[in-house]
């Protein structure tokens, strides 16, 4: 589950922003049809009530985790709150578990990027070296203008 969209990057790192990301893409349809978001009374009881793990949650304490001032949490709670959101994820969306919901990276993934980047600038040194000066002077021009975070974009008109 990617959790970028709708929050702001400092928030989408911590446990108590992934948690709020989770309740607020899962919805459950009431007797009128209107989607709503689960409340953490109902999340709490719902974890609580399934035999499947350990975990007992309280309102308050899953309060805590989504406003952060608790932010370490037993594995029991976290597989409980995981599988409740697992179960009521919306169709076709990846699944959640643990990893989801602490973000930790998968070490095979993280090298496979950094070899991928490797590759990527031995291919661009390797292509610069057999550029004129004058074309690695425009490379390099080009290379500034990508680096500026404030360089109007096409459509400015600038």
């Amino acid at each position: 589950m990617t959790m970028a969209a709708e929050d702001n990057e400092g928030q989408r790192c911590s446990l108590a922003g992934r948690l709020n990301a989770l309740f607020a893409l899962t919805r459950w349809a009431d007797a009128a049809g209107r989607l709503r978001e689960y409340s953490t009374a109902e999340v709490a009881n719902a974890v609580t009530a399934d035999p499947t793990h350990g975990a007992t949650l309280s309102r308050s304490y899953l309060s805590m985790l989504r406003n952060g001032s608790h932010t370490n949490p037993t594995l029991n709670v976290l597989e409980g709150i995981a599988k409740f959101f697992d179960d009521h994820r919306p169709p076709g969306t990846p699944p959640i578990t643990v990893q989801t919901l602490v973000a930790q990276e998968d070490p095979e993934e993280e090298l496979l990027r950094q070899r991928l980047a490797d590759h990527q600038v031995r291919a661009i040194a390797m292509r610069a070296g057999a550029m004129t000066p004058a074309m690695r002077r425009q490379l390099l021009k080009m290379i500034t203008v990508f680096d500026q975070d404030d360089a109007p974009g096409p459509d400015t008109g600038a």
